[in-house]
């Protein structure tokens, strides 16, 4: 009798630990759809904010909602269209989330870019080789428009042999140690992409990258971030600092949707969001276009082309002497 009371008791504790882990599962698995969908929010918002920066009269989106000026003639920001990087990105970024303002914006810069050439660096990040020697930039204004008495400007950032001096500190920036890294992977050498990446992440000090640009102005670039979350992930490189890098990126979305510019040292934010940095931040997480890295460069593939060809001459070589012998003997 004892017995089968024991027994009771021990299938009604393995009733309860089941039930009990069901309980726990079931929690685990809301709790991950519900990280899932504030995430995907997220993704979302930003992709919103890009979209809200375009103006269907140019076909671009402007650099941001900023009243102030980054260029030489001060259109203002929310009047300003830069057709790289903000738009050569923008129009990549925004596929998954508004393919009709993707398409549009990639139709208004392929002429910009057939006539100014391509920007030799902002293109590196969809898959395109660059020069290895990392040139100053040049600003030039490309277009102008007028609506209602107000001046809507159009911007090339191009980065050619001649539009400005030598980085030879290139290393001690954290973006063009990400965008040479990326070259490198292209080019089929994987030693110094990974070696690349480790010095950018040498700069990382939990707020951002503190590279020779921040040391200077005192401001985080936070393009920065998602540029690292992208690189990492298109070469499939290991990253120990990649969830607090994403985490710190996210932390600077903006109620607009948009990512933060810029910070201070300490991790407050600077002033408002820009198309460039939230751009970068969704190609992240663009899938369709990390695979581009994945799959075999062109140098890659003559390399194996030619190796095949070697190995089935020297197979050939073997059955014709071979063959040539048995011919020979009597």
């Amino acid at each position: 009798m004892k017995e089968k009371v024991n027994r009771k008791y021990f299938a009604l504790i393995i009733l309860l630990a089941f039930v009990a882990y069901l309980i726990i599962l079931t929690n685990y698995i809301a709790n991950q759809v519900e990280e899932d969908n504030r995430f995907a929010q997220r993704l979302s918002r930003a992709a919103e904010y890009i979209v809200n920066r375009y103006d269907p009269r140019i076909g671009l989106v402007s650099e941001s909602e900023d009243t102030g000026s980054n260029v030489p003639d001060n259109t203002p920001c929310y009047r300003t269209f830069w057709i790289y990087s903000d738009n050569l990105w923008a129009s990549k970024a925004l596929e998954p989330y508004n393919y009709f303002i993707a398409r549009n914006i990639s139709k208004t810069i392929s002429p910009y870019i057939r006539v100014f050439g391509k920007p030799n660096l902002f293109e590196v990040v969809l898959g395109e080789k660059i020069t290895s020697i990392r040139y100053d930039r040049k600003v030039f204004c490309v277009g102008k428009f007028t609506f209602d008495s107000e001046n809507y400007t159009i911007w090339v950032d191009r980065h050619h042999e001649g539009d400005g001096g030598i980085f030879h500190d290139a290393e001690e920036y954290a973006d063009l140690c990400l965008y040479l890294a990326l070259n490198h992977y292209l080019h089929g050498d994987k030693e110094n992409a990974t070696r690349l990446v480790r010095v950018a992440e040498s700069m990382w000090n939990g707020y951002g990258f503190l590279d020779k640009a921040a040391k200077e102005c005192g401001l985080y670039q936070n393009y920065k971030l998602g540029l690292y979350l992208f690189t990492v992930k298109a070469l499939d490189c290991n990253s120990t600092i990649y969830d607090e890098v994403e985490k710190v990126a996210w932390s600077y979305q903006k109620e607009n949707g948009g990512i933060a510019t810029q910070s201070y040292l300490n991790g407050t934010i600077y002033g408002t969001a820009n198309v460039e940095t939230t751009s970068i931040l969704l190609l992240a997480y663009n899938e369709d276009l990390i695979l581009r890295f994945r799959k075999p460069t062109i140098d890659q593939l003559q390399s194996t082309a030619m190796l095949t060809i070697a190995i089935l001459m020297i197979i050939l070589a073997y059955y014709l002497i071979k063959i040539r012998k048995i011919v020979l003997i009597p």
